[in-house]
């Protein structure tokens, strides 16, 4: 594998992962994080090590408005807690 296979393939899992925070709502939270750059960079390494691009790259491209990530994506715990800490914080104060 040369060095630009190397690049294409980290920016490729970067893309997805970028789409995939922004798709289901979660890119702001998971910004907001005190250890943001932590939580990325373990994020960004699971994705890395993910068998699956290519269905995530179509899974993208054919769910318009989807509440989580795919069974199979290996931030999917990581993106729900986001989910769910933002989906709180939407909530009205009673």
């Amino acid at each position: 594998m040369s060095v630009l296979d190397i690049f294409n393939r980290l920016t490729r899992r970067a893309d997805l992962m970028n789409a995939m925070m922004s798709k289901i709502g979660v890119a702001d939270e998971i910004w907001k994080l005190p250890d943001h750059a932590g939580v990325l960079r373990r994020a960004a390494n699971r994705c890395l090590t993910c068998d699956k691009p290519d269905a995530c790259a179509h899974w993208l491209a054919h769910e318009p408005h989807p509440a989580e990530a795919p069974e199979f994506c290996h931030n999917r715990d990581l993106f729900a807690r986001a989910r769910k800490k933002a989906d709180h914080k939407s909530q009205p104060v009673a």
